[in-house]
Parts: C-alpha cells; sequence; structure tokens
C-alpha cells in the first residue's frame, strides 16, 4: 500500500507542474515540441493544464484511501488515460506534428503506464486474497 500511496504522490506532482506549465506558459510549450502558436493551441494547451491539474490533485487526495474499489477506479482511468496519451504522442511524433522533442513525451507515458499498469496488478494481487 504504500508503494501506491507514493506512486499516486508521485503522479500528482508530476501532473500539477506539468499543468501550471501548461496553463501558465502554453507557448513556450508549444515552441519545445515545434508546434505553431495559434490562439486554437493555446486555448488547446491551457485547458490541458487544467485537465492535469485536476487529475494530479484527484491523485493527491486519494493517496491515503484504502478503498480498494476507488484506487481501482483511479488506476483503471489513469491506464486508458495513459495508454491513448502514449498513442497519440507517438502519432504525433512520427507524423512530425510535433518535432523529436515529442519522444520526451512518448518515453514519459510509457514510464507512466508500466506504473500504472503495475499499480493495478499489484493491488489486484494484494487486494483479491482478502
Amino acid at each position: 500500500m504504500e508503494n501506491l500511496r507514493r506512486f499516486f504522490a508521485v503522479i500528482a506532482v508530476i501532473s500539477v507542474l506539468n499543468g501550471i506549465g501548461l496553463l501558465l506558459t502554453p507557448t513556450v510549450v508549444l515552441a519545445t515540441y515545434g508546434i505553431e502558436s495559434t490562439s486554437g493551441a493555446v486555448l488547446g494547451f491551457r485547458l490541458l493544464g487544467l485537465t492535469l491539474i485536476e487529475f494530479g490533485l484527484i491523485n493527491w487526495f486519494v493517496r491515503n484511501s484504502h478503498d480498494w474499489i476507488a484506487l481501482r477506479g483511479l488506476l483503471l482511468g489513469g491506464t486508458v488515460g495513459y495508454v491513448l496519451g502514449l498513442a497519440v504522442s507517438v502519432w504525433a511524433t512520427l507524423a512530425h506534428v510535433m518535432n523529436p522533442a515529442g519522444w520526451v513525451l512518448v518515453v514519459t507515458y510509457a514510464v507512466l503506464l508500466l506504473g500504472y499498469v503495475y499499480s493495478l496488478w499489484a493491488g489486484t494481487q494484494k487486494f483479491a486474497t482478502k
């Protein structure tokens, strides 16, 4: 349970920090990935920032829960989200929508996805025996 608590805390910090960056400096982030800073792209990145902050706070506040149903729901939702994020970031990088810095997103999604899958598996093993 302690590992899961740490995992949720790490996800929370990563999500909130990235969300703040996207919310406050979307043009910098867009430039990093070689994406044109149109008003629509800036709005989209700011909305993504708000969503990341929300997701991070949910992870932070649930980290001390012992309710497997709630934790499992968050892990399943996170797994689906990170699978989709991985697929989209791979596509965007290969299609040159993003420059090669897009591979940083691909690796980030992949590593965090592994964390979600492992946590889901480990939690299922632990709570299935009770």
